[in-house]
């Protein structure tokens, strides 16, 4: 499945996406998989806060430009991109903790879901529809935000710790698929960046990227929502069938 091109799939909104004309019965099959951050809860401002704080503690600034290259990397991702920005000695293992001790710290007593994202997951798994989160972030990372809120909704989950390539690879998602005993072709991912979206694409999945206004590279998309607000099982069967279409 190509994210790009003539064989590109219609795009769809939540407004209009296409209702399954089967029951919950029916003989489509579909999983979803979620991205966490960002998508699910709101946690990339502070994110983005301690990737600031961070470049400040080692000595350099960061202005605003600069600092929206880090939207959606991983730990890993981040601290390769400040030593070859800052030329800093530390080790980007050692960067890599600074950031997340420092992410983690600030995320504590305010991390919140995105608008419809909690009524989405419960909707979807009271009809059964199998729940996978799959992130870039550590297992450490996923067990702070559990504290602030229920992911029991998900089966199962695939953590930066479970994957050799994180996002934009498409490791994670096939990872994610074979944990839920479904083929790519019958997942849906729900994601807000653009690495997760690529990792969506390049593992062959249904990706639907949540997000308030349309972006560029969000062309290759198979829908689009602003929030889950309405997001359903036959909303999510619809945008598989679509897909299929």
């Amino acid at each position: 499945m190509t994210a790009r091109g003539n064989d590109q799939v219609n795009i769809i909104t939540a407004v209009s996406a296409p209702r399954s004309e089967q029951p919950h019965t029916g003989t489509i099959e579909v999983g979803v998989m979620c991205d966490l951050d960002g998508t699910l809860v709101d946690t990339e401002r502070s994110w983005l806060d301690a990737v600031r704080r961070s470049v400040r503690e080692l000595g350099h600034d960061i202005d605003d430009a600069a600092l929206l290259q880090y939207e959606g990397a991983t730990l890993e991702q981040a601290s390769s991109r400040i030593i070859a920005a800052y030329e800093v000695s530390r080790s980007a293992a050692a960067i890599a903790e600074l950031l997340e001790d420092t992410t983690l710290a600030a995320l504590e007593g305010n991390i919140e879901w995105r608008p419809g994202a909690e009524e989405m997951l419960r909707s979807l798994a009271g009809s059964e529809v199998p729940l996978a989160l799959v992130t870039s972030s550590t297992r450490r990372w996923v067990d702070t935000v559990a504290r602030h809120v229920d992911l029991t909704m998900f089966a199962h989950f695939v953590t930066a710790n479970d994957v050799t390539f994180t996002k934009p690879h498409p490791s994670p998602y096939l990872r994610g698929a074979s944990l839920l005993g479904l083929a790519p072709e019958d997942c849906v991912v729900f994601e807000d960046s653009r690495v997760g979206t690529e990792a969506a694409l390049a593992a062959g999945c249904v990706s639907v990227l949540v997000q308030p206004t349309t972006e560029s590279w969000g062309e290759g998309v198979h829908a689009t929502a602003p929030t889950f607000t309405g997001i359903d099982r036959d909303w999510v069967a619809g945008a598989l069938r679509l897909a299929r279409d």
